[in-house]
C-alpha cells in the first residue's frame, strides 16, 4: 500500500512539474505586470527575487519588539528573522531547522516526538518563551520534562521572526526570554497580480530515513477584496541513522498538516484575515529498532495540533492616530499516548491536552509636535488556558494572564529615537493538588514592567543603541500543581502552592550597521551586534535532590549574559552570511549556585556562502555550523556538573536552481561529513547514551506551479 501511495504522489508531483515547464512560455509572452503594492510586493515564492532586487534577511519588513512593522536591521532590539529564500535553502524538515543559524537561540526536538522546544538565551519553558503561530499562543507542555513545546510544519512558514530578551513586553504576557513569531502565507504571497487562481506541487525526498513530503498549495483571487489560499502537507519518514550508521530508535513518524486562510477587504483600509490550521502527528514507534534499556519509556504517539485566527486591522490612509488591530485566536494540542517500551508495560494509555483562547487588541496613533515624530502605542491582551490529562505527573488545571501596555516612541531628525514602554500583567491559577486528601487551589498576582531604549545614529548607516527592560512571568501550571507517583518511580512530585513569579532585569547595548556600495557598486553590508545581561529573579526549576520531596522551587537566581552577532554581505552574484553567539547563562545563588541552566545554548557559529549563476536563476553554496562544548547538569547533585559533549562541527552544501517562475529545483546536503553528534538542546543527552544527532542526509525537492 505504502509503495503504491509513494508512486502515486511521485507520478503527481511529476506532472505538476511538467506543467510549470510548460507554462513557461506563456508566462513570459505575458505583458509585463504592474508594479505590486503592500502585501503583494513580496516575491511570487515559488522563486526569489528578480534580478537587481536582490536584498538581504536583515532588510526583511518584520514586526518589531514594539509591534511596529519596521526593518530587522532598523530595530532596536535583538532580532532575527528567517524569511522563504532562507527557508527554500535549507529545506527544513521540522521547525528546529529553520533557526540553526539564529544567533542566541537553540531550538531541538527528540528524536521521538515531532514538537519542538525554543530556547532562547538559556531560557525555556512555555511562559518563558512565547510561541505565536499567525498569532495565536502556543502553549502545550507535557511529562514536565524541562521545556514547553509546539508542533509547527515547516512548510506552512513564509517568515519566522526571533525578538531575544523581555523587550518585547508588547507581545504578552510572559515572554522573559522572548518571543517566537511564526507567519503563514497569505493568497497575494503565492498569486501573481494579474493571475486569478494558482496551484503548486512540491515533492521532496530525502535518503536518511527514506523520508518524503508532498505539498500542495492552491489558490484563489475572487476580486481585488477577496482572495483565499490553501495548503495540505504529508510527510512520511522512517527512523533515520547517526553519523555512526546505528539507527536512532523512535525517530520515524507520519505527518499530516494542512491550512486555509481567506483574507477580506470590505472597505478602503480595512482587512479581516480568517486561518484554520489543522496538524496530526503520528509518530512511528512500533517497529523502530528498541532500546535494550530497561529504564526508557517509549510511547506510539498519537498528536492532533489545530489554530484558528481570525485578525482584523483599520488603517485610513487619511487619519494617522488609527491603525488599529485585533486578533483572536484558538489553538489547542492533543496528544494520545500508547506505551510500546519496556513490553512489561505495552498496553499503557494516557493522554496530554492543552487548549488556549485568547485575544488581543492595539493602536497606534502618529503625530508631529515639538520637532519630534510621536508614535503612541496602546492595547490589552487576553488568554485562557486549559490543561487535563489522565497523568499524575501532569500539572492540570486553568490559567489566566492579562494585560496592557503604553508605549511612546519618539524620533527627532534622523538622529535620535527614544522609545519607553510600560506593561501591566496580572495571572489567575486555578487547580487541583495531587497530595491526598486533595484540594482545590488558587494564586494569582500582578506587575508592572518597564522599558527605555534610546538610540543615536551619529553618522548615517551607524546607530548605537541601550536598552532596560523588565519582564514578568506567571509559574505555570506543571511548575504549581506537578503532583503523583510513588517514590522513585520518577513521578513523585508533589504540588507547590507557594512559588513566587519570576522576574526578568536586563540591559542590552547594540551596533546596527547598514551601508550600500560598500566595495563594489550595488553591494550590501548590513550588520547586528548585541549584548545583554539579565537577572532572573526567582527562577523556577525542578528540585530532584536525593532524599528531599521532589518538588518545583525557587531554586534561587539566575544570570545571562553574552554577545550575538550576525552580519550579512551581499554583492550581487553572491552572498556571505556569519552569525554567533557566546553565552553563558547560570543560576547564581541559592543551592545549585554556580551550575549552568539546564539545556543552555552553547557557544555556536556559523557561516553561509553563495554564489548566483545564471542570471540569478542558480545559487549553490555551503553552510558551516560550529557548536561548543555542551555542559549537561543534572540537579540531582549540586556540586558535580556532568560534562557530556564535546564540541562538534558540521557542514552543509546546498542549490537552488529556479529554472523559470513555474518550476524550481532545490538540492541539499546536510551532515555533509557524517559527524556523529547529540543535539544540545536534546533531553536524550541526560537518558541515552546513542549519538542522536541525524547522519549525512541528501535533500531533494521539486516544485512546479500553474496559474492563470
Amino acid at each position: 500500500m505504502r509503495t503504491t501511495t509513494n508512486t502515486a504522489l511521485m507520478a503527481s508531483t511529476a506532472l505538476a512539474f511538467a506543467l510549470g515547464l510548460s507554462a513557461a512560455p506563456l508566462a513570459n509572452a505575458q505583458e509585463q505586470e504592474p508594479e505590486k503594492k503592500g502585501a503583494a510586493a513580496k516575491t511570487d515564492r515559488i522563486g526569489q527575487a528578480s534580478q537587481n532586487q536582490q536584498t538581504t534577511v536583515l532588510d526583511l519588513i518584520t514586526i518589531s519588539a514594539t509591534m511596529i512593522k519596521t526593518a530587522v536591521i532598523d530595530s532596536m532590539a535583538a532580532i532575527s528573522a528567517v524569511d522563504q529564500e532562507e527557508l527554500d535553502r535549507i529545506q527544513p524538515d521540522t521547525a528546529a531547522d529553520i533557526f540553526r543559524t539564529t544567533p542566541g537561540v537553540a531550538a531541538s526536538m527528540n528524536g521521538d516526538d515531532p514538537a519542538t522546544a525554543i530556547n532562547i538565551r538559556g531560557l525555556e519553558q512555555y511562559g518563558r518563551v512565547v510561541v505565536t503561530l499567525d498569532g495565536a499562543r502556543q502553549d502545550y507542555w507535557r511529562v514536565g520534562h524541562g521545556s514547553g513545546s509546539f508542533y509547527v510544519e515547516p512548510d506552512l512558514i513564509k517568515e519566522a521572526t526571533v525578538i531575544r530578551g523581555p523587550v518585547s513586553n508588547a507581545y504578552g504576557s510572559g515572554g522573559i526570554g522572548g518571543v517566537v513569531s511564526f507567519e503563514t502565507k497569505d493568497a497575494s504571497d503565492f498569486l501573481k497580480p494579474r493571475e486569478h487562481w494558482a496551484l503548486s506541487e512540491k515533492f521532496g525526498y530525502e535518503s536518511n530515513g527514506q523520508g518524503f513530503t508532498t505539498s500542495t498549495t492552491g489558490a484563489y483571487r475572487f476580486n481585488e477584496d477577496a482572495d483565499v489560499i490553501g495548503n495540505l502537507v504529508y510527510r512520511d519518514r522512517d527512523s533515520y541513522t547517526d553519523g555512526n550508521g546505528a539507527t536512532v530508535p523512535w525517530t520515524g513518524e507520519r505527518v499530516t498538516s494542512g491550512y486555509l486562510k481567506t483574507t477580506l477587504r470590505p472597505a478602503d483600509g480595512h482587512e479581516l484575515k480568517l486561518g484554520a490550521i489543522l496538524q496530526r502527528y503520528n509518530d512511528l514507534i512500533t517497529g523502530s529498532s528498541g532500546s535494550t534499556s530497561p529504564t526508557l519509556s517509549r510511547y506510539d504517539t498519537n498528536t492532533t495540533n489545530q489554530t484558528y485566527t481570525a485578525a482584523y486591522t483599520w488603517k485610513p490612509d487619511d487619519n494617522d492616530l488609527i491603525d488599529f488591530s485585533a486578533n483572536a485566536y484558538h489553538n489547542r494540542t492533543r496528544a494520545e499516548q500508547t506505551q510500546v517500551w519496556p513490553t512489561s508495560a505495552i498496553g499503557n494509555f494516557r493522554f496530554y491536552d492543552v487548549a488556549t483562547t485568547g485575544f488581543n487588541v492595539k493602536n497606534s496613533s502618529r503625530f508631529d509636535a515639538w520637532g519630534i515624530a510621536h508614535t503612541l502605542t496602546y492595547g490589552l491582551d487576553y488568554y485562557f488556558l486549559e490543561g487535563s490529562s489522565d497523568a499524575a505527573h501532569f500539572g492540570a488545571g486553568q490559567q489566566q494572564g492579562y494585560g496592557s501596555f503604553l508605549q511612546w516612541q519618539g524620533d527627532y531628525e534622523e538622529w535620535l529615537q527614544v522609545i519607553t514602554a510600560l506593561r501591566y500583567d496580572g495571572y489567575t491559577l486555578d487547580g487541583e493538588t495531587k497530595t491526598v486528601p486533595s484540594q482545590e487551589a488558587s494564586i494569582s498576582g500582578d506587575r508592572w514592567s518597564p522599558r527605555l531604549t534610546v538610540g543615536v545614529t551619529p553618522f548615517q548607516g551607524f546607530q548605537l543603541y541601550g536598552t532596560y527592560s523588565e519582564g514578568y512571568r506567571a509559574p505555570g501550571l506543571q511548575d504549581v500543581f506537578r503532583g503523583g507517583g510513588a517514590h522513585g518511580s520518577g513521578d513523585a512530585y508533589v504540588p507547590n502552592l507557594l512559588l513566587q513569579p519570576e522576574t526578568a532585569k536586563s540591559w542590552e547595548a547594540g551596533i546596527n550597521l547598514k551601508y550600500d556600495d560598500v566595495l563594489a557598486a550595488g553591494d550590501r553590508l548590513r550588520a547586528k551586534v548585541n549584548l545583554f545581561h539579565t537577572d532572573v529573579e526567582d527562577y523556577i526549576e525542578a528540585d530532584l535532590r536525593a532524599g528531599i520531596t521532589r518538588t518545583a522551587k525557587n531554586i534561587g537566581d539566575a544570570r545571562l549574559k553574552g554577545i550575538e552577532a550576525e552580519a550579512v554581505y551581499d554583492y550581487g552574484w553572491g552572498f556571505v552570511n556569519l552569525s554567533g553567539a557566546l553565552i553563558d547563562a547560570k543560576v547564581v545563588s541559592g543551592v545549585y549556585s554556580g551550575q549552568p541552566l539546564n539545556n543552555t545554548p552553547l557557544d555556536r557559529f556559523s557561516a553561509t556562502i553563495g554564489f548566483r549563476m545564471l542570471e540569478d536563476q542558480l545559487t549553490v553554496g555551503v553552510q558551516y555550523l560550529g557548536i561548543g562544548e555542551i555542559t549537561r547538569t543534572r540537579r540531582t547533585n549540586p556540586s558535580s556538573p556532568i560534562l557530556v559533549d564535546d564540541a562538534f562541527e558540521l557542514v552543509n552544501v546546498f542549490a537552488n536552481w529556479r529554472i523559470n517562475d513555474n518550476a524550481k529545483v532545490d538540492f541539499g546536503i546536510d551532515n555533509v561529513f557524517n559527524t556523529a553528534y547529540t543535539d544540545p538542546q536534546s533531553a536524550w543527552s541526560t537518558t541515552a547514551a546513542t549519538e542522536q544527532g541525524k547522519g549525512r542526509t541528501f535533500k531533494l525537492a521539486l516544485t512546479g506551479r500553474i496559474g492563470g
